[in-house]
């Protein structure tokens, strides 16, 4: 494990769970090259746990902070259990804003021909900017340290051209936090998961905080819309839930600091 190539302690990363252990759960960093790490059972949620499943499960996407790293022995611990919602739901959004400005840089490349220098460019690009983010906030504003990038000039135009042709209509976003849990204890992660997977598909993306609490977002053209995916999935969790226990409460969100993360879609 090269040294350049992993998160710092303390560190907060997305880690998918790719396998559950009785001791704890492998995870896999898709910011880190799909780099493997465990996360310790203890470090899930505070308190006795008796069934990891009932917390995590296989396939999750999380936020955790890096708690140690063995360098003889190539290692990496995370937590979960030690990540605000907070801090959560910022690296969720700043990860999410990433893989969409990602995206958007490789559109760029495609439009100014110059696909056959695209490893090259995205070398560039990160050691000029970073972050995609940063790139692109410093292409919005017309900055000096972008129109001197040593980028190409007809990259740096298509950059522009793609942001313009991404912007969108202006969505409104709702969130909430749901305490769910089941007092199935036969099949009680089967059943969180089938219900995760319905709520999905009433376009209400899923973020875990911690058990048993969850975060409900929507969006939609104006908030009535938003709310009413909301209202969809209380009426679904309430008909499939057998026994168990759900109530929810909306949050407030923060207004976004950067323009660029309510405008570009991609």
């Amino acid at each position: 494990m090269e040294q350049q190539n992993i998160p710092k302690v303390g560190e907060l990363v997305i880690a998918n769970v790719s396998k559950i252990s009785k001791f704890g759960a492998y995870c896999r960093l898709p910011e880190y090259n799909e780099l493997e790490v465990f996360l310790p059972i203890r470090e899930v949620s505070s308190g006795w746990i008796k069934n990891i499943r009932e917390y995590i499960h296989e396939g999750q996407k999380l936020v955790c902070t890096v708690m140690f790293y063995d360098k003889e022995k190539a290692t990496i611990d995370i937590s979960l259990k030690r990540v605000s919602p907070n801090a959560s739901k910022e690296k969720t959004r700043s990860y999410n804003l990433e893989k969409r400005l990602t995206a958007l840089f490789q559109q760029a490349i495609k439009m100014s021909k110059e696909q056959p220098n695209k490893e090259a460019l995205i070398r560039t690009a990160l050691s000029e900017f970073t972050t995609y983010t940063n790139l692109v906030q410093n292409a919005t504003q017309d900055t000096k340290e972008f129109t001197e990038s040593k980028l190409p000039k007809k990259l740096k135009e298509a950059i522009l051209k793609v942001l313009e042709a991404n912007k969108k209509q202006k969505r409104y976003i709702v969130s909430y936090i749901a305490t769910l849990y089941t007092y199935n204890t036969h099949s009680g992660a089967e059943e969180l998961r089938s219900l995760m997977t319905a709520i999905k598909g009433e376009g209400v993306a899923v973020s875990y905080i911690g058990a048993p609490k969850y975060r409900f977002m929507a969006e939609g053209t104006d908030y009535s819309d938003a709310e009413e995916k909301i209202k969809n999935v209380e009426t679904l969790i309430k008909d499939k839930l057998a026994k168990g226990v759900f109530e929810i409460e909306k949050e407030k969100l923060r207004k976004e600091k950067e323009d660029i993360i309510s405008t570009i879609s991609v």
